[in-house]
């Protein structure tokens, strides 16, 4: 399996020429499996692709190309430069397997969300990364989601959540 050729710029050519509208997360790692990962390829072969482009993902959206937002990947005004936004943080090694895992349940989830999964592994993002130092708003967009949702679901502790 050739992970390593899953690039920024081909994610953003898969982006321009088949989903200049926007497309599901979880749509966009389909597709990408569908090409990279084979009958042969060892076990895990499709999560090492889904944290490889979630990676991508990041790192495209950080520079502006991208925009996310409740699962669903959107082109940014490439021709435009992106609004002065202050630093994210670096994501550490703990604070990036909790957002993959975040990322997966949202991108697998079927209960929407309200679901009490998606709910837990965002409240351990969130909650990770603000006792790293991060703000709510800043741990709110890692995950795609809104401030007020963030808050909200910081507010409640995890084991009243159902989790």
């Amino acid at each position: 399996m050739a992970v390593a050729r899953l690039s920024g710029a081909w994610i953003l050519e898969i982006l321009r020429t088949t989903y200049p509208d926007g497309v599901l997360r979880g749509a966009l790692l389909e597709q990408f499996a569908s090409i990279l990962v084979t009958p042969r390829s060892s076990r895990g072969a499709k999560g090492r692709v889904a944290r490889r482009l979630y990676v991508r993902l990041d790192r495209l959206q950080r520079k502006g190309a991208i925009l996310q937002f409740e699962g669903i990947i959107r082109l940014a005004g490439l021709a435009e430069k992106p609004a002065k936004t202050p630093a994210m943080p670096v994501l550490g090694p703990i604070l990036r397997k909790k957002q993959f895992l975040a990322l997966m349940v949202e991108d697998r989830n079927e209960e929407g969300p309200k679901s009490t999964q998606l709910r837990a592994a965002r409240w351990e993002f969130l909650a990770s990364a603000v006792e790293a130092g991060w703000t709510v708003a800043q741990a709110a967009i890692a995950l795609g989601i809104t401030t007020a949702t963030a808050t909200a679901i910081i507010a409640v502790p995890k084991r009243a959540g159902g989790a």
